[in-house]
């Protein structure tokens, strides 16, 4: 698989015709938390949603996975 393609961010690119491959997926998900602190520092996540019986059936009576920490991605 070819290195993938870094934007001017430093976050990589996503291919259009091959898979992600996971590192990559991380590395881009770490600038998108990143940019996103700037503009709203925090934990976002909805109070509730019409999906909420849904999540919580999956995830052990939470609404998602527990948070990771920036610099734990």
């Amino acid at each position: 698989m070819n290195k993938p393609k870094l934007s001017k961010s430093g976050a990589p690119t996503i291919p259009m015709n091959e898979p992600m491959r996971w590192a990559d997926w991380l590395a881009g998900r770490r600038a998108r938390r990143e940019t996103g602190q700037r503009v709203a520092p925090g934990i976002i996540r909805r109070a509730s949603s019409s999906s909420d019986q849904r999540l919580r059936r999956l995830f052990d009576g939470e609404r998602g996975l527990p948070f990771k920490a920036t610099d734990e991605l």
